[in-house]
């Protein structure tokens, strides 16, 4: 999946298309946000594109399985919140991955809940994370290398601003 960056409308042409009354609106709000979606996509299209060609890991399946490397083992419904898919995605998901020769991850019956069956990861979905990451991490890392650190740090306020999130 090769990613090819959308061309984006000029100031010029979102001014034209939000003109009021004869009056130009400042539109760097719109420039702003049609730019962030640009690069989000660009970056998770090149991160990802890696984990597919390289050991057959969607986003979403690489996900899941770092939901379970980093918090643990649970139900399928946490793992559903942890996401941010719906508890019928969770569950096809998982029945895909048991099907593979070789599983990533092992479901077993909840004892204290026996409705519940909880997911976790194999030793092989474990080898394959700690295999993966460290690439995956420089992949991350070298999108950021064209700022400086203190670049870096103002944009990462700048971007907690946007979320509502207090440093």
């Amino acid at each position: 999946m090769e990613y090819r960056t959308r061309k984006l409308p000029t100031r010029e042409i979102l001014a034209r298309a939000q003109k009021q009354d004869n009056h130009l609106v400042d539109v760097s709000g719109v420039d702003l946000v049609l730019s962030l979606i640009t690069t989000v996509d660009l970056i998770r299209s090149n991160i990802y594109t890696r984990l597919a060609n390289d050991y057959d890991i969607s986003e979403g399946k690489f996900t899941l399985l770092m939901s379970l490397y980093t918090e643990g083992e649970t139900c399928s419904s946490e793992l559903a919140l942890r996401i941010g898919v719906t508890p019928a995605t969770v569950s096809i998901m998982i029945k895909r991955m048991l099907a593979a020769p070789d599983p990533l991850i092992s479901v077993t019956r909840n004892h204290q809940d026996g409705r519940s069956r909880l997911i976790e990861l194999t030793p092989t979905g474990v080898t394959l994370l700690q295999t993966v990451l460290p690439d995956h991490l420089t992949d991350i890392r070298s999108f950021a290398e064209v700022l400086n650190p203190q670049e870096r740090e103002s944009l990462i306020f700048m971007l907690r601003k946007l979320l509502r999130k207090e440093k």
